[in-house]
């Protein structure tokens, strides 16, 4: 009987057992239902953490394991881990095997390879090759890769089609039960179906690709403002195609797909560093190529009463002077905030006795001075002389309370200064010893102003701060006899008798300067007053010939530009003759500003709008302009998020020459949603988004070593406080592309700006206004949904709750105003919201 009972209770058990599983993964099946890419942080955050977390989703990314079958001594056959052949013409490339040469690999010891001779019209694939399913979530991914191209054709091309798919790199979805489903994805903001599937983007529109060296290519669907990269509702596994419709050959190495940071808010991306302890070493900023920690040292100390000395040369610059008197009067405020009893005599000299000089003296010798003579064996001089901007911040090997200081220039030399500066502690006389040896990977990097609130004062010190971060140019927008209207002053030249901490240019915008006689008059440029804008102090004049130019009424997918002087004429000529104009006039002048241009034509997709215009333009531009005129363009669209190799390679194709970057990237976070239509369709993608996010611009391995003149012209809405911190972001990623990172840049920025404490507060204050702000579409959309009502008065108390912390602590004043505003704008809208309603 007891046996029966004990039967019974287990039979039970398991059927409730059954019924609990069964519906746990009916309640799981459910809720993945509703997850979407639309809305990513309605998935659950460790979901999506542990995504994130398995880094590159491609097994075999670089076809490094297979296995090779033989028949009699010969290659037969081979199966490649994780991937299959989809037709013959494919071959895994082993650079051990002296059949094939080293260049036929990008990385490690295998890659694919595919040769065409002929292709038919009517092909749908090609050949290539295909993975394994890959497991995916709902959400944005990246999706990269590395090819090798040569005499690639179209296979299309007698029909006159350009590349499209030739190179066929595709996305392949699969639904839970791995079934193929439908790619096609609606892009609200040109109201039209496009193919998701589709990830050859950025090289369908060459006609032909002759040569093609190995190149990063982003696996792209469509530009900005669509959300590139973001997989169906339904997808639960991916297969990658790669592969040649066209003729000629093609090489594949290195792929690269994974869940990206664009499926977190930025409090969830940053809150790991919350816990983290960041020594003086970490928050040097711009991040050092090279920084090694050596002891730390007391500068000084008032039983010993022994005074740092800072050693220059005898004729020093006015750079090294200036700096070295900074510096004394930082040391002199340390010291005295140590004890304000003490005079502190910090000695500037020329050279020392250092038989005469006690044991722990604290010394810093700047520049090539005579006591730098003596010590120059030991010093990394040969690290630094062949590299612009290059500079050395290191300790004596002998003697550690020894510093020296020097670089490539005087304005490295100031570059050493500003990171020597970061190492000294901010709460005592202590130098966090440490041997730095830096340059940067942009030589130029400079931003647009486009006016400025406030006195020439706030000006200056504003600019110091960048400059402190190492951006070294600054681009005034020029309106002519209009600038005090823009900014505290008229002339360029008041401005450099208040700070000489970087170089001076000016953007002239040639529509908006000519508006008023441009299409009216038909001369737009012939009163142009070249006199007012010549300045010895310009290190540049860039002209940008964009904006409101008129598109041909017929078609609005085909674009025209076309004189102002004469209708039927092309633009190239006004252009030519302006740039050739004023670069007589500054020969003439002995000056050495130097002319840049922003043509009309400055991004793909007008450029492939064009149909053709757009390279007529460059022809006439190249063959009646000098050489030494560098041409700028924006990427593959106005506000690009990325650039790869291919675009990069086309532009330059299409310009005649390597192209500067004129990165708008910062100004697009919120512009995507301008219409009512895509806030509501993209209403879950809101809660993403940051009032101060960092720089993220995503290009190809050594960008900036193709750039032209390393140089790279960031463009800002404004100074103010909120754009400052993300600006200073982009200032690491100038400086050192490689070591970059958006969210620890960012962390470090808030810390170094308003400290910790007020650097998390502003992210949870961050959190609470875009949670809110995403809600309040939500409301509209839905109307007063319960649920929805509960999540918008908890970010209500969380934003003012954060708010009135940071009013309590924050000193910034001015970016307390900045976030009080906006906490004011959302609070309204979410009440009017609520009024309405009932």
């Amino acid at each position: 009987m007891r046996i029966k009972q004990i039967t019974i209770v287990i039979i039970l058990a398991s059927v409730i057992t059954i019924v609990l599983n069964g519906c746990k993964r009916e309640d799981q099946t459910r809720l993945q239902a509703g997850w979407s890419a639309k809305d990513p942080i309605a998935i659950p955050y460790n979901i999506r953490n542990h995504e994130k977390s398995l880094g590159n989703l491609v097994i075999n990314s670089s076809f490094e394991t297979g296995k090779i079958y033989y028949e009699e001594n010969n290659i037969k056959s081979y199966d490649i881990t994780g991937w299959k052949k989809v037709g013959e013409n494919i071959k895994w490339v082993n650079s051990n095997n002296g059949e094939y040469n080293e260049d036929e690999i990008f990385e490690g010891t295998h890659s694919i390879k595919i040769e065409r001779n002929t292709a038919d019209e009517t092909e749908t694939t090609g050949e290539g090759i295909i993975s394994d399913f890959i497991k995916v979530i709902p959400g944005n991914y990246s999706f990269k890769l590395f090819l090798r191209l040569e005499d690639i054709c179209p296979n299309q091309a007698r029909i006159g089609t350009k590349m499209h798919d030739a190179v066929n790199i595709r996305l392949v979805y699969f639904d839970k039960n791995k079934i193929e489903i439908d790619g096609v994805e609606y892009d609200a903001f040109q109201n039209k179906k496009i193919d998701n599937t589709f990830k050859s983007y950025t090289l369908s529109n060459y006609w032909n690709i002759d040569e093609f060296c190995w190149g990063e290519i982003h696996g792209k669907t469509a530009n900005y403002p669509f959300f590139d990269g973001d997989i169906p509702d339904d997808a639960r596994y991916v297969k990658i195609f790669i592969g040649l419709k066209g003729t000629g050959k093609m090489w594949v190495d290195n792929i690269d797909l994974r869940y990206t940071d664009k499926n977190f808010t930025t409090l969830e991306r940053l809150k790991p560093y919350f816990d983290s302890s960041y020594s003086a070493y970490d928050m040097v900023l711009p991040q050092p190529k090279q920084l090694i920690k050596k002891s730390q040292i007391e500068y000084f100390n008032k039983n010993s009463a022994l005074y740092p000395i800072i050693v220059i040369p005898q004729n020093a610059s006015k750079v090294v002077e200036e700096y070295a008197l900074k510096l004394k009067k930082i040391l002199t405020s340390k010291i005295q905030e140590a004890d304000n009893s003490l005079s502190a005599e910090i000695k500037i000299v020329t050279n020392i006795d250092l038989s005469k000089i006690p044991q722990k003296q604290f010394i810093v010798s700047i520049g090539n001075n005579d006591f730098y003579n003596n010590c120059k064996a030991n010093l990394p001089d040969s690290l630094i002389n062949d590299k612009e901007g290059a500079y050395y911040v290191v300790q004596s090997e002998d003697k550690e309370n020894m510093v020296f200081i020097n670089g490539y220039n005087d304005e490295a030399i100031k570059y050493a200064f500003f990171s020597f500066n970061q190492l000294l502690d901010s709460q005592s006389t202590t130098y966090f010893g440490a041997n730095i040896i830096d340059y940067p990977d942009f030589h130029e990097r400079a931003f647009i102003l486009h006016y400025f609130d406030g006195d020439l004062n706030d000006l200056d010190n504003k600019l110091e701060l960048l400059n402190q971060y190492k951006f070294n140019n600054v681009y005034f927008e020029w309106y002519g006899g209009d600038n005090e209207k823009h900014y505290p002053f008229n002339s360029i030249n008041e401005l450099q008798y208040q700070s000489n901490s970087m170089n001076f240019s000016v953007l002239v915008d040639l529509v908006k300067l000519n508006a008023k006689q441009s299409l009216i008059s038909g001369k737009p440029f012939d009163n142009f007053n070249y006199e007012t804008l010549i300045s010895k102090s310009l290190k540049s004049v860039l002209f940008a010939g964009d904006y409101y130019q008129t598109y041909e009424n017929c078609n609005p997918d085909k674009i025209v530009f076309r004189s102002n002087k004469k209708i039927d004429m092309d633009l190239q000529f006004d252009h030519i003759d302006l740039l050739n104009n004023f670069n007589e006039l500054i020969v003439r002048k002995g000056l050495s500003t130097k002319i840049e241009f922003l043509s009309p034509w400055n991004r793909l997709d007008i450029i492939d709008k064009g149909q053709g215009e757009a390279e007529f333009y460059y022809r006439d531009l190249n063959r009646n302009l000098s050489d030494n005129i560098p041409i700028y363009w924006t990427g593959c669209s106005y506000y690009s998020k990325s650039i790869d190799f291919a675009e990069f390679q086309r532009m330059k194709k299409i310009a005649g020459n390597t192209t500067i970057l004129f990165d708008n990237s910062l100004n697009d976070s919120e512009l995507r949603f301008d219409s009512e239509f895509v806030r509501n369709y993209y209403a879950g993608k809101i809660r993403a988004l940051s009032i101060f996010e960092p720089y993220n611009f995503i290009t190809f391995n050594d960008f900036y070593k193709q750039s032209r003149g390393r140089k790279i012209l960031l463009n800002t809405n404004s100074l103010s406080e909120l754009n400052s911190i993300r600006i200073l972001t982009a200032a690491n990623y100038f400086w050192n592309t490689t070591a970059y990172d958006p969210d620890k840049s960012l962390w470090i920025v808030l810390n170094k700006l308003v400290g910790r404490d007020n650097a998390i507060n502003l992210l949870y204050f961050n959190d609470a206004y875009y949670g809110l702000k995403e809600i309040c579409e939500k409301l509209e959309i839905n109307g007063l949904q319960y649920n929805n009502l509960r999540i918008a008065k908890n970010f209500d108390s969380d934003l003012n709750k954060y708010y009135k912390k940071l009013e309590i602590s924050l000193d910034n004043k001015i970016l307390l105003t900045e976030i009080e505003k906006l906490k004011t704008e959302i609070l309204e809208k979410y009440k009017n919201i609520i009024t309405t309603d009932k």
